[in-house]
């Protein structure tokens, strides 16, 4: 896929008759903490909670040079001890969903907020696919979409992230994804925020410059998680 900078979702469920979930991210953690002390292109590392289900965990990684920063990362020594650690106890029953997209150079944020925002619990992960009626459209409504995200970074200090990436091949398992999706990805200090965000009248406005402009869209998924202690959703 290249060395493009890029993030890479993978939900996990927990086999619930061998490990809890905090068992899961108990063991899953030492693997987040040596990502962020060893790996500096490994620039996201995150393990957060869905919130429809409490068994599945969706590990939140972001890639600075893409096929070579990942190649780093699996080389990890931690990395062979955390499969070894998982596969002993059985814990993992399935993976749900994995996905991969591209960074769009010049698109919103990847991570802000005080010290400790990257790593606090709490804060609330939000994934949406979308598809356009062709490329030309896509490209079109990131024009809409950047302004918008400028008018959030200056007004929204509790929006962390609000950014995205062109999907580079389809998903499998449990969401749609087609290659060339757009995923957008945005994360709150809480679900207020989230709440503030879909309610503000500028967000509103939104779908109405969508239509004047031509543009087709589809909401392919959308799903939400928390945050935890371990791991790191972007580097401070």
């Amino acid at each position: 896929m290249g060395n493009e900078s890029r993030t890479a979702l993978v939900e996990f469920q927990i086999r619930e008759e061998n490990a809890s979930q905090a068992e899961w991210l108990e063991t899953w953690g030492p693997r987040g903490q040596d990502a962020l002390d060893g790996e500096p292109d490994t620039v996201a590392y995150g393990a957060t909670v869905n919130l429809e289900n409490e068994l599945n965990v969706l590990i939140f990684e972001r890639y600075a040079h893409g096929d070579e920063s990942l190649a780093a990362h699996m080389d990890r020594p931690a990395h062979d001890t955390l499969m070894k650690a998982l596969g002993e106890r059985n814990m993992t029953k399935r993976r749900v969903l994995s996905t991969v997209f591209n960074d769009i150079p010049g698109y919103g944020w990847w991570g802000r907020g005080p010290s400790g925002a990257s790593r606090a619990p709490g804060n609330v992960l939000v994934i949406i696919g979308m598809r356009f009626g062709d490329e030309a459209q896509r490209e079109k409504f990131l024009e809409i979409s950047r302004q918008h995200a400028d008018y959030c970074f200056e007004n929204e200090a509790d929006t962390l992230i609000y950014s995205g990436g062109i999907a580079t091949g389809d998903a499998d398992r449990e969401i749609d994804v087609k290659s060339g999706d757009l995923i957008f990805v945005m994360a709150c200090t809480n679900q207020e925020a989230v709440q503030k965000h879909a309610e503000d009248p500028n967000h509103l406005a939104i779908g109405g410059k969508l239509q004047e402009a031509g543009i087709e869209m589809q909401l392919t998924f959308m799903r939400s998680y928390l945050s935890t202690k371990y791991g790191y959703l972007w580097r401070e």
